[in-house]
């Protein structure tokens, strides 16, 4: 069995990434590989200077043009605006072992204090001299640590046509200067890889949390449109796809939001 390292990641990053007030479609190609995103967040209206709780619903699809199999994603850099904050204190957080060979039954009751998304994956399934054929599953994702390192954990499984599961880290790191303050970087597992190609997400992202005392968000973004002015676009992310055999592709994603005093 042999598939490329796909596209969700891709997609749900490019869709985690491109929050807008509004729902935005957002499609880049490069020769034969397409990658579509859908997203949008609750509330639109956001304060101008001090980061705010938010919700986002993203979708994601990856495609070829010639309609095969996409070439392989070996590595993805998300660079956030800094004025898009991940926010962690005080968050349980998951560590890989506890949910690597989990089912997403076994992966919730490990980690279910660090949820902070959840939604579904379709994907295709590729073996030797057979024809790809569909599943679906379910995806979650965690506030993670490796050491003292903050991280992102996305967990895959699905028990079609046997039970598989995955688990992708995004290393979460701080940037001192420049527009973008936050990187995330992956590299993607052989496993994955030697699974299947997945094409398709609907993710939900959303985590509020108690902590002495305070009421605080994992996903926080504020609206720094100048004074008097009520709306304003703003480049929120830098993603690069790192493809095997082939150039990195660069997408910049542009943010419109809604200024609440």
């Amino acid at each position: 069995m042999r598939a490329a390292r796909r596209g969700l990641f891709g997609a749900l990053l490019v869709a985690l990434l491109g929050l807008t007030g509004a729902a935005l479609a957002v499609t880049i190609q490069d020769k034969d590989v397409r990658v579509s995103a859908l997203a949008r967040i609750a509330p639109y209206q956001l304060p101008r200077s001090t980061a705010a709780p938010i919700t986002a619903y993203v979708a994601g699809h990856v495609a070829s043009t010639h309609g095969g199999i996409p070439p392989q994603l070996e590595r993805m850099k998300i660079e956030v605006n800094r004025h898009g904050l991940l926010q962690s204190e005080g968050l349980p957080f998951c560590r890989i072992p506890e949910i690597a060979t989990a089912t997403s039954r076994r992966a919730l009751e490990a980690c279910a204090p660090a949820l902070i998304g959840s939604g579904r994956f379709w994907a295709h399934i590729v073996l030797t001299d057979q024809t790809p054929y569909q599943t679906h599953g379910r995806l979650l994702i965690f506030n993670g640590r490796r050491g003292s390192r903050m991280m992102v954990l996305a967990h895959i499984f699905t028990s079609n046509p046997f039970p598989s599961s995955f688990v992708v880290p995004f290393t979460i790191s701080r940037v001192r200067r420049g527009p973008y303050g936050t990187t995330l970087t992956a590299p993607l597992p052989q496993a994955l890889g030697d699974w299947g190609y997945v094409d398709r997400i609907k993710l939900n992202l959303k985590r509020k949390y108690r902590f002495q005392g305070r009421e605080l968000s994992y996903f926080n973004a504020a609206c720094p449109a100048p004074s008097g002015i009520d709306r304003a676009p703003f480049p929120l992310a830098r993603t690069t796809f790192y493809f095997g055999g082939r150039r990195p592709l660069t997408v910049n994603v542009v943010k419109v939001c809604g200024v609440r005093e």
